[in-house]
């Protein structure tokens, strides 16, 4: 463990490995620049939900869920639909809107290659923001609401669910340096090649089939699985040119002060 990523490891287990899942992680015991923390057991982030074992259901009940909220596309969840055994857990979903970034769309006229995939990655944490308001903000009401413990995912949960948990950490003043370490978590916590291989109908939202995908250069396939500062940092940088910063950004997407105060409260200790 280097020292520059220390800070993201507690005495919790923050990686939580089962049998079917993808990059699962709770978000807790970071700290605030005002010396509060993020408690642990309120909320997880995950890749998709489709692939649990008979094995991993106890420990997945025993997570005491209220709400998960499911960033993807609609086709997304059609296809591989969430399967959580705790039937008492309420599914969060939002509508797509007209125009839609996606990976596929955004490489089509791009070279395929490393480089082309890294611009279309930037390209498409550029556009995440905007897209993503309604989702967001949907996800720090819950936070509000007090429907806690939740878990936010979305395909890989790496790119949407990297913004939105990213947004939620500085709207809670975790500071950059900490939020970003925890989206390079993803990193260490996400075999996506190996986790398509082992299961013939997963895509992780990232191809129309699953030999699409997996024929992808390696070069390219690289690129597309990880988590990039730059990815990260091009998401943050639209946020605040355009928005004025990530509050302004919740206000104009529909949470309220009220609201924000009411998250933190429920997060913080």
């Amino acid at each position: 463990m280097t020292a520059s990523t220390a800070s993201v490891f507690a005495p919790r287990e923050r990686i939580l490995t089962f049998a079917g899942s993808c990059n699962f992680r709770d978000i807790g015991g970071y700290q605030t620049r005002h010396g509060a923390s993020v408690r642990w057991g309120r909320v997880y982030r995950s890749g998709v939900l489709s692939y649990f074992t008979p094995e991993d259901e106890a420990r997945l009940t025993d997570l005491g869920l209220k709400a998960i909220c499911d960033l993807r596309r609609a086709n997304e969840r059609e296809y591989e639909p969430t399967r959580w055994p705790d039937l008492r857990t309420r599914p969060l979903a939002w509508e797509d809107g007209s125009s839609v970034p996606t990976i596929r769309a955004l490489s089509a006229t791009r070279p395929r290659d490393a480089a082309g995939m890294f611009d279309t990655m930037i390209n498409l944490y550029r556009q995440l923001p905007q897209w993503m308001g309604g989702r967001i903000a949907g996800l720090l009401n819950c936070v509000a609401r007090d429907d806690i413990p939740l878990l936010v995912h979305c395909a890989a949960g790496k790119d949407r669910t990297g913004v939105a948990v990213a947004v939620l950490l500085l709207a809670l003043d975790v500071p950059q340096d900490t939020v970003l370490q925890d989206y390079l978590l993803t990193n260490q916590a996400g075999d996506f090649e190996g986790f398509i291989r082992e299961r013939q109908q997963s895509r992780l939202g990232l191809g129309e089939t699953q030999g699409q995908l997996l024929n992808l250069p390696d070069e390219m396939r690289r690129v597309l699985f990880s988590a990039d500062p730059a990815f990260l940092a091009a998401a943050l940088e639209r946020i605040n040119q355009d928005y004025g910063g990530v509050e302004s950004y919740l206000a104009q997407a529909g949470v309220s002060e009220q609201a924000l105060n009411q998250a933190r409260s429920a997060l913080l200790e």
